[in-house]
């Protein structure tokens, strides 16, 4: 009950924090409004001179970036570094183009695209454990061991599109229980590119499969609001230390009606699988499916705000028959240069077997980037889940990250919550994880890290208990090799 009440107040908080974030940059963004149209008017005949000129000077330019790139779809995150890829970057000379991901701190990663050049992008990062663990996650507590995480990545440009096709690992060679290998493999396709004038598609699908112990040594992972990578809360889950499996693909389509309206319609799948626990007799691996279908509407109301509408179902197939469909509004706003806000929801229609028949979806998100690649944001989202497990259909969560950089070193820190509606008379799981880092830049490509994970949860038809993780260690990724 207290940790439910302290989840209400920091829920509350934090959107108290994003009213108070949007009334003062909207002041700030009046007294900005007529210097930006100027600027706009510079950038827009530049442009135009910009494009001219590649035209002259060589026949076959590398397209110009669509007016669909900046949205859902554009931006991938990095399975080695968790920052934010650009499947559109902005050009970028030779000169200021650093010289590996690494570098990029906590920038958006620019692939360049210049004459269609393929990308191979890698890395690697391997170190030195410290598990500590409270309770029946199966881990056994104070043991030191190894982890080593290869990252191997392609990026391919075409004249219509774009392809980031990403691999990484965690492997833990003397794993902490019984000291046998463990591994967790991770593969994601990310794709965006144009069908017609006016029609284009987005691909985004990732699968994982391997042992729970070895994915907790990992680094977090991390789903893209806007252009900024987001913790994603799901990390809050303890599992028993067994194999788990889990998909997730969405395949969209765009239409541009105009340049300020566009549509866009979606389908996903989820796939959830458990391993059964050794350790308990009689027990059942658990397996789910899901899927969800979206249309939306979007309307750019200014050139730094877009009003959006939307319908949505989801259904599990797996279990219960639950079906849940509803709809809402959304505004996007960035309210200054280095101020955005995004905010959206509404009401949900849902079966018997999803809990309550009236429910809601909401999402609300702050980013602020200051100087010297150093930013923050906070997040907070009611949404549907089909984690099994959960003993709830529904989940509230928030994450809350930043980012400082200072010379040769970034500290970070994310942050994560997560809260189930309970279905049933088992009570609904509720789970918590902090992930404090810092970084330091030997030299452009390599690195040293240092961090500590800690993560909570309790209820549900999963395991309680605590499992922290403090980690030292080299990182390494150069800068891409170019081919084609």
């Amino acid at each position: 009950m207290k940790i439910f009440q302290t989840s209400k107040r920091a829920l509350v908080f934090l959107f108290a924090f994003m009213l108070i974030a949007l009334s003062s940059a909207l002041a700030q963004n009046t007294a900005d409004s007529t210097r930006d149209k100027d600027k706009d008017q510079d950038k827009s005949s530049d442009t135009a001179s910009q494009k001219d000129a590649a035209v002259t000077k060589d026949t076959t330019p590398a397209p110009a970036e669509p007016s669909y790139a900046n949205g859902n779809g554009g931006y991938a995150v990095s399975l080695g570094t968790g920052q934010a890829i650009s499947l559109y970057p902005q050009p970028r000379n030779d000169q200021t183009l650093p010289s590996g991901e690494y570098v990029e701190g906590q920038q958006s990663v620019s692939l360049k695209s210049r004459d269609y050049k393929y990308q191979l992008m890698y890395g690697l990062s391997a170190s030195s454990v410290y598990t500590n663990s409270i309770g029946g996650v199966g881990a056994t507590s104070d043991v030191i061991s190894t982890s080593i995480s290869p990252y191997l990545a392609v990026f391919m440009p075409t004249r219509t599109g774009r392809y980031l096709l990403q691999y990484s690992a965690e492997i833990a060679p003397n794993d902490t229980e019984g000291g046998s290998p463990q591994a967790f493999h991770t593969v994601a396709l990310s794709a965006m590119g144009t069908l017609t004038d006016r029609w284009y598609y987005t691909i985004s699908t990732s699968g994982s499969y391997g042992s729970e112990s070895a994915r907790l040594q990992g680094p977090l992972s991390f789903s893209v609001v806007g252009s900024t990578p987001v913790a994603d809360t799901a990390a809050a889950v303890l599992l028993s230390d067994r194999n788990v499996a889990f998909t997730e693909s969405t395949f969209g389509l765009g239409w541009l009606k105009s340049r300020r309206d566009k549509f866009s319609f979606s389908v996903s799948h989820v796939y959830t699988g458990i391993e059964s626990d050794p350790s308990t007799p009689g027990s059942l691996a658990s397996h789910s499916n899901a899927v969800d279908g979206k249309v939306s509407y979007d309307r750019a109301l200014s050139p730094r705000a877009d009003l959006s509408t939307y319908g949505e179902t989801q259904s599990v197939l797996t279990g219960p028959t639950c079906n849940t469909y509803g709809g809402g509004l959304g505004l996007g706003m960035r309210v200054t240069q280095s101020v955005s806000i995004n905010v959206h929801g509404g009401p949900q229609w849902t079966t018997a077997a999803c809990g309550a028949p009236l429910s809601a979806s909401f999402s609300a998100s702050v980013v602020k980037t200051f100087a010297n690649l150093s930013r923050i944001y906070a997040s907070a989202n009611r949404e549907f889940t089909t984690i099994p497990g959960l003993s709830s259909r529904w989940e509230d969560n928030a994450s809350v990250g930043f980012a400082k950089s200072i010379q040769r070193f970034t500290f970070s820190t994310d942050a994560g919550y997560l809260r189930g509606d309970a279905i049933s008379s088992t009570p609904s799981y509720q789970g918590y994880f902090v992930a404090p880092r810092v970084h330091y830049k030997i030299i452009k490509s390599m690195g040293f890290t240092a961090g500590y994970s800690s993560f909570h949860g309790t209820g549900g038809d999963l395991v309680s208990g605590n499992l922290s993780f403090a980690s030292a260690g080299i990182e390494w990724y150069p800068a891409p090799m170019h081919f084609r």
